[in-house]
């Protein structure tokens, strides 16, 4: 939202899932409230799999930004190509449709502690 540039590792192909917050909370919260998983295990994150470089594009179509994506040789210790988890233990427990990447972006966008934290407008 600044207009600063925004760097990317590598090419910008390795794939991620991103996640809106308030999912993660409201998973974590009802696990908690209602006992759930005892001695189990939960990936928390979406199935919706994503760029960098979409990513980098997407977050600069959706504000608006005039941000330059940069690209900086590949991390030396490494990146891992894909990462995706099985998340269907926390579609079960919220019980709903998970935020995507553009709602998640522009809900953030509207809030006024990030735009405080951030110095944008």
């Amino acid at each position: 939202m600044k207009n600063e540039p925004i760097s990317i590792y590598g090419d910008g192909m390795q794939t991620r899932t991103f996640t809106y917050v308030d999912d993660t909370i409201d998973t974590i919260i009802t696990i908690f409230n209602k006992g759930l998983l005892k001695n189990d295990v939960i990936n928390i994150g979406s199935d919706k799999l994503m760029t960098v470089l979409d990513l980098a594009k997407t977050i600069i179509a959706i504000t608006g930004s005039k941000s330059q994506i940069q690209f900086l040789p590949p991390l030396k210790e490494g990146d891992m190509t894909r990462r995706q988890p099985d998340n269907s233990k926390m579609k079960e427990i919220l019980n709903r449709e998970l935020k995507t990447l553009e709602e998640g972006v522009k809900i953030l966008m509207n809030d006024p502690l990030f735009l405080k934290l951030t110095g944008t407008k």
